[in-house]
């Protein structure tokens, strides 16, 4: 294990997304993906956003058309 990485970087590497996409939101720093073999989620959701707060976290659709938002921070 390399003991260099962040604890983002970690995490990533770790914790599996169930699916990958091109979606705006999934290269943005606030995503929370929805996790490999995750029993709650309904199928076409891709994550949530832990920036917006509504009433939780909002909920990111794989079919929901952003092309801007006011949250957005690319990773990295």
């Amino acid at each position: 294990m390399d003991r260099n990485l962040t604890p983002e970087e970690f995490l990533a590497k770790i914790l599996e997304p169930a699916k990958q996409t091109d979606h705006i939101c999934w290269k943005c720093k606030h995503l929370k993906p929805v996790l490999k073999d995750s029993a709650y989620p309904p199928a076409d959701l891709i994550g949530y956003c832990k920036k917006i707060h509504w009433p939780f976290y909002w909920c990111v659709s794989e079919y929901d058309v952003v092309k801007k938002c006011y949250a957005y921070e690319a990773r990295g």
